[in-house]
């Protein structure tokens, strides 16, 4: 610690305390060797502080240098740029004042937003815990043929494409990953975003509005009822501190052009901040494989669940619906997933239904609505749900008109698919609650048994039918993009809009009414169809 002779850079104090450097009988003290040795030892952390702050700033600009420079020079390698967020945000360097005690708020209520889940067919008015309902899945890993877990393949990335089918469990991925960053909660290589503070941003919400929220407005761009509770310059100091969690929900849920707008907006964010984690989900084939590998991210392609995931999805539901259940209905519960879990196992056209969590949900509930009559095609199974969500549970359980109107299942779904229809058509996956109203009204004078007004009829259809929610206040959506697309080609079919799919056949939004109007159509329409979209 000490060089030669040569002593600390400043004169020590004399032995004894005296200020003079004079002991008692006024001669010169003798310093002491265990006090030198210990002025020397604060010396030098002192200087190796200042290092290690002055370092810490170097090589968080050498990462950004390097993250910049594989972007530009590597944009085809698949490969983002790894390593762990640097951050002057550690447990020994907290986060104080008014934006510790806004973040605790607002983590509070990011785990009540986003920790439930919605389990088909099972009592859709009770929460479901995210911590019961999620399962991790697999996807693709970076050798040939090899596969990962999508938490380890996350790990260590700071800009990731997560890609998979309907139903594939994206947004659930994002919810779990903003519940558990939240409250410090993430297991194992993602601990280091444990504490990072979550904005999930559902880009259908986002892309009504004329532009792409800067971090000050993304709370209250998605309905927060705490945006205007933070801090001034709070998501500023997140951001420009490597905190920022960003998680952007479905790019395939908006338009060819707000796709090119969000882009834009992800390249632009991530000039300014580039030290945040961003994930964001899509449906495969929405965008390219590549579509942000010039700005580092790496795209990750959610697998089908293999038969371990399927029987675990199974075991999952019917974990929750014990979780809500009395003692003999536990029992039942037990038989029932003991079924379900034999059809699926020996039943090749259920195997091939159950490819996705939404799917094995929807079979473990029609499974347990039926007593064990399982449907055996993708069509009846949508079919059948539709039947048990919009009648059969109100029905069974004795409720009616509750709401002040009782509508018929048929009614319902002629409701239910004009909205679905407007949206497919209009290229939206969410619709403001005045042209939904306005929609209803139309359908309403057609179908003079639909009783109440249009805004009575809305409230019934997202507080009955189990299909609709609001995502925000005065919106209106699906509960999941399959439903609307199922009832969406229904409309069609029924309007004989055949050349308006065909027109529409090479949009990848349209890909799956196309499919789905393919079923609800009779033979005849099947085959004008099929024949209309072969090429030549």
């Amino acid at each position: 610690m000490r060089a030669g002779d040569t002593g600390p850079a400043d004169p020590p104090t004399a032995a004894g305390g005296r200020p003079d450097g004079l002991d008692t009988t006024g001669m010169p003290a003798v310093p002491d060797p265990d006090d030198l040795f210990l002025q020397d030892y604060a010396e030098a952390l002192r200087k190796a502080q200042t290092v290690l702050d002055t370092g810490s700033d170097a090589l968080q600009a050498a990462e950004e240098q390097i993250a910049e420079a594989n972007a530009v020079l590597l944009p085809n390698s698949g490969n983002a740029f790894p390593g762990r967020v640097l951050s002057r945000t550690t447990p020994d360097n907290p986060v104080t004042g008014a934006d510790a005690e806004f973040e605790d708020r607002y983590g509070t209520y990011l785990a009540r937003r986003h920790g439930e889940l919605t389990i088909f067919g099972v009592d859709l008015e009770q929460s479901w815990s995210l911590d019961h309902a999620y399962l991790s899945l697999e996807v693709k890993g970076p050798a040939p043929g090899s596969v990962e877990q999508v938490e380890q393949a996350l790990a260590g990335r700071q800009r990731t494409v997560v890609m998979g089918g309907a139903g594939s469990g994206k947004t659930t991925l994002l919810q779990w990953l903003a519940v558990n960053a939240s409250r410090r909660t993430l297991p194992g290589r993602l601990e280091h975003l444990n504490g990072s503070v979550p904005f999930v941003l559902p880009l259908r919400s986002l892309a009504r509005h004329d532009s792409f929220p800067r971090p000050e407005e993304m709370v209250a761009a998605v309905g927060c009822p705490l945006a205007g509770e933070q801090p001034e310059g709070w998501a500023r100091r997140v951001f420009e501190g490597g905190r920022a969690l960003v998680l952007v929900d479905g790019v395939d849920e908006i338009t060819q052009d707000q796709r090119a707008r969000t882009k834009e907006w992800l390249k632009a964010m991530l000039a300014a901040h580039p030290r945040g984690c961003y994930v964001v989900t899509t449906r495969a084939l929405s965008v390219p494989e590549d579509w942000l590998d010039s700005v580092g991210f790496r795209h990750l392609l959610l697998r089908h669940m293999s038969p371990d995931d399927v029987a675990g999805s199974i075991s999952l539901w019917h974990a929750a619906a014990r979780s809500e259940a009395d003692e003999e209905e536990c029992r039942v519960l037990d038989a029932l997933e003991e079924s379900v879990q034999n059809a699926v196992r020996h039943d090749r056209n259920l195997a091939a239904l159950a490819t996705s969590p939404l799917l094995c949900s929807l079979l473990c509930a029609l499974n347990r609505a039926r007593r064990g009559f399982l449907p055996r095609s993708a069509m009846d199974l949508y079919g059948a749900a539709l039947s048990m969500l919009l009648e059969r549970r109100d029905a069974e359980r004795g409720i009616s008109a509750v709401e002040g109107t009782r509508i018929t299942e048929y009614g319902s779904v002629q409701l239910l698919q004009t909205l679905a229809y407007w949206m497919i058509r209009n290229g939206r996956s969410e619709m403001d609650a005045a042209t939904a109203m306005q929609l209803l009204s139309a359908v309403r004078v057609a179908m003079p048994a639909i009783q109440g007004e249009a805004e009575q009829i809305l409230r019934h259809l997202l507080i009955r039918s189990g299909l609709l929610r609001e995502p925000a206040v005065d919106r209106v959506e699906f509960i999941h993009r399959t439903f609307q697309d199922y009832l969406g080609a229904r409309a069609a079919v029924e309007a004989t809009d055949f050349g308006l799919l065909v027109a529409n056949a090479h949009e990848e939004q349209w890909e799956n009414v196309i499919k789905m109007a393919t079923g609800h159509g009779r033979p005849h329409e099947r085959a004008e169809l099929i024949r209309a979209h072969r090429p030549g």
